[in-house]
C-alpha cells in the first residue's frame, strides 16, 4: 500500500471521528437558535400555549395573536445567564409532566379555565412539593413559570400594537389648553 494513500485515509478518519461528536442524531429537529439555546418545535408550541394562557385573545390581540412568545425567546436567549438559561429549559421540559401528574393531560389539551387554574397551582410551592417525585426539581418549573409571565407581559406591554393603538405615544409637552379669562370679580375664598 501506498504510504501517501495511507496518510491520507488516516487524516480523513481522524477528522472524521473528531466532527462525529458534534452531530446530533436525535429525533426531535431544533426549531429556533438563539445564542446556542437550542429549541425544539414541541418546546416553541408549548411556550406559546403557556403565553397564550397568561395573555388569551379577546377584545384586543392577545399573546398569540401579537406572537409575544418570540420575544420571550429573543430574552431568554439573549438577556439570560447561562445558569439561569439551563434552569428556564428544564422547567420548560419538567413543565408538561407535572400538569399531567396534576390534570391527567397534557397542558395544551387542557381548556383555558384549567390551563389558568393549573398555572396558579404550579407556582404554589406547596402543590409541587406534595407531588414532588425522586429527580424532580420544583424550583426549576416555577422560575420557568415566572420567568415566561414576566417576559410575556413585558413582551405584550411593548409590543407595535398596544404602543400604537391602545397607548399612543404623545409628545412632550402634551396638548395645549386654551387660555381662560379670569374674572376679577370672583375671588377664591382661601379660608375656607
Amino acid at each position: 500500500m501506498n504510504r501517501r494513500i495511507a496518510l491520507k485515509q488516516l487524516g480523513i478518519l481522524t477528522g472524521g471521528m473528531v466532527l462525529l461528536p458534534s452531530c446530533n442524531f436525535s429525533q426531535e429537529k431544533i426549531s429556533l437558535a438563539h445564542n446556542k439555546l437550542q429549541i425544539t418545535v414541541k418546546q416553541e408550541v408549548l411556550l406559546q400555549d403557556i403565553v397564550s394562557a397568561f395573555i388569551p385573545e379577546g377584545e384586543i390581540p392577545g399573546a398569540r395573536s401579537l406572537e409575544v412568545y418570540n420575544f420571550v425567546w429573543v430574552m431568554v436567549g439573549d438577556c439570560m445567564e447561562k445558569e439561569r438559561q439551563i434552569s428556564f429549559l428544564r422547567g420548560l421540559n419538567l413543565f408538561d409532566a407535572a400538569v399531567e401528574e396534576i390534570e391527567g393531560e397534557p397542558f395544551s389539551e387542557l381548556n383555558e379555565k384549567k390551563q389558568i387554574s393549573v398555572l396558579r397551582q404550579l407556582v404554589e410551592i406547596d402543590v409541587l412539593k406534595e407531588k414532588d417525585a425522586p429527580g424532580k426539581n420544583t424550583e426549576d418549573i416555577q422560575n420557568f413559570i415566572n420567568t415566561s409571565k414576566y417576559y410575556a407581559v413585558w413582551g405584550f406591554m411593548q409590543s407595535k400594537y398596544i404602543m400604537t393603538e391602545i397607548m399612543p405615544y404623545q409628545l412632550v409637552p402634551g396638548t395645549y389648553g386654551n387660555c381662560e379669562t379670569i374674572d376679577k370679580n370672583k375671588r377664591i375664598n382661601v379660608n375656607g
